[in-house]
Order: C-alpha cells, then sequence, then structure tokens
C-alpha cells in the first residue's frame, strides 16, 4: 500500500513546516504522478540493494515520491499561495508533456536534444525566447521519457489544463 504522504514529507509536517493547504496539494501532485507514470524512480532490484546495504528500504521510490518530497522541501518556505503556483506549474508541465511528446516521432526528440546541446554551453540566461522554448521543450521531454508518462488523466484535469492556456493567453 502507497501511503498519502512520503515519510520523508511527515518530520517538515510534524515540525510545522507545512499547511494545511500545502499537504493538501502534495497528496495531489503525489496522485498525480503516481497515475500518470509507468516507471518507477528506482527500480525493485536497486530497492533491494539498498536495502541490503543499509538495512532499509528508501522512502523516496515512485516518481510520485520524488516530486511530492523535492517539492516539499524546497518550497517549504513559500507562501500558500505562490506554493500553489509552483504545483500547478509542475501539473501543467506534466500534461502537457504528455500531449506534446505522445504525438510525436523519435525525430522531434532528438531534434529537441540536439538543439538543447547547443544551447546549454552558452551559459545561463540572455536566451532568446526560441531557445527559451527550447530548453522548456527539453524539460517537459525528460519528464515524458523518464517518468513514462501515459494518457491517465481525468476529464477534471484536461479540463483545467485547457483553462489554464486560455487563462495564460488573456
Amino acid at each position: 500500500m502507497t501511503s498519502l504522504v512520503n515519510e520523508a514529507v511527515l518530520g517538515m509536517i510534524n515540525d510545522g513546516y507545512l499547511s494545511g493547504s500545502k499537504i493538501r496539494r502534495l497528496i495531489e501532485i503525489k496522485e498525480l504522478v503516481d497515475r500518470i507514470s509507468v516507471k518507477k524512480y528506482l527500480e525493485e532490484e536497486d530497492t533491494r540493494e539498498l536495502f541490503h546495504r543499509y538495512g532499509v528500504l528508501p522512502n523516496v521510490v515512485t516518481w510520485g515520491d520524488y516530486f511530492q518530497t523535492e517539492l516539499a522541501t524546497t518550497l517549504k518556505e513559500l507562501s500558500d499561495s505562490a506554493f500553489e503556483r509552483v504545483i500547478d506549474t509542475v501539473r501543467y508541465d506534466l500534461i502537457s508533456s504528455y500531449i506534446i511528446f505522445s504525438a510525436q516521432s523519435g525525430a522531434f526528440f532528438e531534434w529537441v536534444e540536439a538543439n538543447h546541446a547547443v544551447i546549454v554551453p552558452c551559459g545561463e540566461g540572455g536566451h532568446t525566447e526560441e531557445e527559451n522554448e527550447i530548453l522548456h521543450l527539453k524539460i517537459l521531454k525528460d519528464y515524458y521519457v523518464n517518468l513514462g508518462i501515459v494518457n491517465a488523466f481525468t476529464d477534471a484535469e484536461l479540463a483545467w489544463h485547457e483553462s489554464y492556456v486560455e487563462a495564460a493567453a488573456v
């Protein structure tokens, strides 16, 4: 059985770092990521090896665990509204990743990788709008490939995604 809140996050909850609103959003993002990803963050063999080596099972095993823990630890100082905006951005990107990359050929994946490889050595900042789009496409591609994102989105999530696009266009 998987838990709603990863054990690695419980200490932050107990120490009062996470409000009820943040906890609810962390549960939502974990549930979404675990539902849409067919790949594990840690494969069973890796989990067994870590248990053999250290005598305990790792807390972060699924991609949902990873996202929940990473967001909780890196964003715990944000206000509830700023935290919610970040979670919404991650959710939007995960859905966009599937929408964009599930319909593409291997040539598009290669194009993203090749263009990203040209842009990255140029350093941080000062990128054109097109270069920033390519950098973002690389993030979305990595989500799609590494998580193994499948279309297990609810109708409500897809409607939310569409409304998010429309709101951003205004």
